[in-house]
């Protein structure tokens, strides 16, 4: 059944519902849904800037990060709060406050369950909060460790189950600014994206206690490629220096600028 993917501004995290599963095994697992309807909590996200996309070809595999195994290729794909034609993006932060909103929801179950789901009983909610996988994460400057903003990554396995014991390729669909889908798309990086994304699966137990939610995507719109973003025509910290040096000129094209130059030496 298509799901229903709701604009993400419509979408409200209050009826997030978190409940208690049982797998085969007995293992206690997490279900979430959306509303009394008990829906996939499913949505369009804001226009973003990607940086790493990998939504066709073999995705991550051959990546250093990605599979060994090819069977075991994701597509990826990661939303930004980069500056969109030098303004802050702020739709990017409208959906990060939704998303938290969500996260803390499950936050607070998994702390009231904590026996159950973690096997402990006397962790402060702070304490299990450390144990969480952020779905929006902050990013941080490799060379100062400073801050620089925020992003979400987004998973989808490119192999699925075709039902007879055999796997098929499921593809990422990629669509204009108006939904069409564009034969052989390709998502680059730099361009300003909106994606249908839906909550896969609450996990828990990975890296030992950690959970969190593992959001997937099927569909990706590029709404604007990079080379069609507007590019800077101004740099306020120049201005004012061609006061400050008497031999300051305009700066002119010509074929012949570089005649008058002196030859270096051999």
């Amino acid at each position: 059944m298509p799901r229903n993917f709701t604009p993400f501004t419509e979408l409200d995290a209050s009826k997030v519902v978190f409940a208690l599963g049982q797998e085969r095994n007995g293992k206690p697992t997490i279900v979430m849904v959306y509303s009394e309807h008990s829906t996939e909590v499913a949505l369009v996200t804001p226009a973003c800037i990607t940086n790493w996309p990998r939504c066709t070809g073999d995705g991550n595999f051959g990546t250093m990060w990605g599979p060994t195994d090819p069977m075991k290729t994701k597509f990826t794909l990661d939303l930004n709060d980069t500056a969109i034609n030098n303004e802050p993006n702020a739709l990017f932060a409208k959906f990060a406050e939704l998303i938290t909103a969500i996260d803390e929801k499950l936050l607070d179950f998994v702390f009231s369950n904590q026996l159950k789901l973690l096997g402990r009983k006397n962790l402060s909610r702070d304490e299990v909060k450390m144990l969480q996988i952020r779905s929006v994460r902050r990013k941080f400057d490799k060379m100062t460790g400073a801050e620089n903003g925020e992003h979400m990554q987004l998973t989808a396995a490119k192999y699925a189950w075709d039902g007879m014991g055999g796997k098929m390729v499921k593809p990422i669909n990629v669509c204009d600014r108006n939904g069409s889908v564009i034969a052989n798309g390709v998502v680059a990086p730099g361009d300003v994206v909106a994606a249908t994304m839906f909550a896969n699966q609450v996990y828990t137990g990975v890296g030992g206690d950690k959970f969190g939610i593992h959001w997937s995507f099927e569909d990706v719109s590029i709404v604007c490629q990079r080379c069609k973003l507007e590019r800077r025509t101004e740099v306020p910290a120049f201005q004012g220096l061609d006061t400050q040096y008497p031999f300051a000129a305009d700066y002119t094209f010509t074929s012949t600028q570089f005649d008058a130059m002196p030859e270096m030496p051999a």
